[in-house]
């Protein structure tokens, strides 16, 4: 969401919503609406409506299972259904609603400088203290304002063009579109549809430089105006459980206190410098390139890494030829993966470029944990 400020890098660099197919295959006829495609670009990243809506999401990103990551690979492989609550860039709650018949959820709040996190599941509320400089992606990531927003300030000195108008959630929704100029980017374009009147984006469909579109996230339902003000407190419902925990803490896969610091370059890019405050700190972690070209390095166990391996390699991967250990490289049309077990540790390598540049990149790492 914009409260949480776009200083805060997302794991995949915007990659981790690339791949979404297929809300929505019918579209009605709309109205052809008038649009100056720079200003509703300015807009859209600039404002933050307020509404309550629902949204869909499908993927099929195509990608094998990677440990400690599970979660980011459901969202971006199966369908899903967010239910958004959204007073402003600092007062929303999304609720990723989860069971075959929506019967469970998870929610998070966010209220000024406090975020919260409702497990219903576990029966349990997280406080989360402090903002992590980098984070795993989330169902609220797949809304289509929080994703229009995030994919148009990658890029924006790219150029925007109006396309035809369509009729989503009951209105004329006018259209634009950003073309990547970056060679590198496997991201091809990026389709927008908003309301006119409020620069509120309803649908957002990515494609890769060739094939058909890979994305497709919509709302369905969408109300104009701010959220009951009682939906945005979370409660503790009886007999439910509340903790505590850091930000830091929750990014998983990404706190490994062992790793050694990310090299300044890699692949012929720059290490990013990301924000820090006490305690928030990722050892290890790495985000190199600029705008949609960009990719992440994260450290790894070596047990975590050997399944990576295994699970690229049964997925069709590459094998990559290294001195010592083992590793692969899988790539879908937008989003590309490599992996290296190497003694003790891994690395893993992740974002929306071709699969050659992570493998020059994984092979430019310091051997990590080489045994004596």
């Amino acid at each position: 969401m914009a409260g949480q400020r776009f200083s805060r890098r997302w794991l995949l660099v915007a990659a981790g919503a690339a791949a979404i197919v297929g809300v929505s295959a019918v579209q009605l006829p709309a109205a052809a609406v008038d649009v100056d495609a720079e200003a509703l670009r300015r807009r859209i990243r600039a404002e933050v409506p307020p509404y309550v809506g629902y949204a869909e999401a499908s993927g099929r990103l195509g990608l094998p299972e990677i440990p400690q990551l599970e979660s980011v690979t459901t969202l971006l492989t199966t369908t899903t259904r967010i239910r958004s609550y959204v007073a402003g860039a600092d007062r929303w709650r999304a609720d990723q609603l989860t069971g075959a018949l929506g019967d469970s959820e998870r929610d998070t709040y966010y209220l000024g400088a406090a975020e919260y996190v409702w497990d219903f599941g576990g029966n349990q509320l997280t406080r989360v203290l402090g903002q992590a400089p980098l984070r795993l992606p989330r169902a609220g990531d797949l809304l289509p304002p929080e994703l229009a927003r995030r994919m148009l300030g990658l890029a924006p000195g790219d150029p925007v063009t109006a396309i035809p108008a369509r009729r989503i959630a009951g209105r004329d929704a006018a259209g634009i579109r950003l073309v990547p100029t970056d060679p590198d980017t496997t991201v091809g374009r990026v389709d927008i549809w908003a309301d006119p009147t409020t620069a509120l984006p309803l649908r957002v469909e990515i494609a890769a430089r060739t094939g058909p579109t890979l994305l497709v996230s919509e709302l369905l339902e969408v109300t104009d105006g701010p959220p009951d003000p009682a939906v945005l407190r979370p409660v503790v419902p009886p007999g439910a459980g509340a903790v505590t925990a850091s930000a830091a803490d929750l990014s998983g896969a990404l706190r490994d206190l062992r790793a050694p610091p990310a090299p300044a370059r890699l692949a012929g890019r720059a290490r990013l410098t990301l924000p820090s405050t006490p305690g928030s700190d990722l050892p290890g972690v790495g985000v190199y390139g600029t705008g949609l070209a960009g990719f992440v390095l994260i450290p790894t166990g070596r047990d975590v890494a050997d399944r990576a391996v295994d699970g690229a390699t049964a997925a069709g991967g590459t094998a990559i030829p290294v001195p010592f250990g083992r590793a692969a490289r899988i790539g879908t049309p937008l989003l590309s993966v490599a992996v290296r077990s190497t003694g003790r540790r891994g690395s893993l390598l992740i974002g929306t470029v071709a699969a050659d540049v992570l493998q020059q990149a994984l092979l430019e790492l310091p051997a990590r944990g080489r045994p004596s």
